[in-house]
């Protein structure tokens, strides 16, 4: 999947990914395909180790591949030649760290806010995926065949896709009503989804007339079950939530579905 990924990036492009995308080898393909990343990096690896270790906060280094990196390279087909990178210590609340590793060396002309600020950017996109993954459930299918696992995966594409077009007339609204509020409310992702999979085939089969009260009432529902937009919110990272569920099928084992 990750190299399929890459193939997508072009040059003056900036992938933005957490650790998962944070190898040597993967790097140097975005380097090679002139582009530019901003990636949370491994506390494990030794690079970062010794980054920690010497207490400072922003650097421009030479990356030296390990032994067991140059393999990873000569496996995928990667140059193993040292990369000049720049790491960034960001402290998290709670006391929690991580570190950034981007090919933005320009520490005058790209500040450490400003590194700091472009991982960022990367929320909206990683809470849509929670939406897929945590909302809709999209890794449990209901068969192990390919055109049932593609049913699957394209069904919840059109519910996300129906929620969020149900949801821009009222958007505006539920912001402006909770302006008195500590924090402005937004739309309940998973009550949503909730309420228009329950209405979801009177949509087909009612009158003109009768779909707009449908639509009235599930504006009405969204408009209730609403939550804290808070700025800044932190959470520590807990591994162990990671397996808590396990999907219906894991169609790793069946076959390669080509989406």
């Amino acid at each position: 999947m990750q190299m399929s990924q890459l193939e997508c990036i072009g040059k003056g492009d900036l992938l933005t990914a957490n650790c998962n995308y944070g190898h040597f080898w993967i790097l140097k393909k975005v380097l090679g395909r002139k582009a530019d990343f901003c990636i949370r990096i491994s506390l494990v690896s030794n690079l970062v180790k010794e980054f920690l270790e010497s207490g400072e906060k922003d650097i421009v280094m030479d990356w030296m591949p390990s032994p067991k990196t140059r393999k990873n390279c000569i496996k995928n087909d990667v140059d193993p030649n040292p990369i000049k990178v720049r790491l960034v210590r960001v402290n998290l609340p709670g006391g929690n760290t991580e570190v950034l590793v981007t090919s933005l060396c320009k520490q005058d002309k790209y500040k450490f806010k400003d590194i700091m600020d472009l991982y960022g950017l990367r929320w909206g996109a990683e809470e849509e995926i929670k939406k897929y993954m945590q909302c809709l459930m999209v890794e449990f299918f209901s068969s192990i065949k390919q055109n049932g696992v593609l049913q699957d995966f394209y069904a919840n594409v059109f519910m996300l896709n129906l929620v969020s077009l149900l949801a821009m007339p009222i958007k505006d609204e539920i912001h402006a009503s909770s302006c008195h509020c500590k924090y402005l409310q937004q739309i309940n992702w998973s009550s949503a989804i909730n309420d228009v999979r329950k209405r979801l085939a009177l949509l087909f089969l009612r009158s003109v007339k009768e779909i707009c009260l449908i639509f009235e009432s599930i504006w009405k529902s969204f408009k209730i079950n609403t939550e804290a937009i808070k700025p800044g919110r932190k959470f520590p990272r807990d591994k162990k939530k990671v397996h808590e569920k396990k999907p219906l099928y894991n169609i790793n084992q069946h076959f390669k579905v080509h989406l």
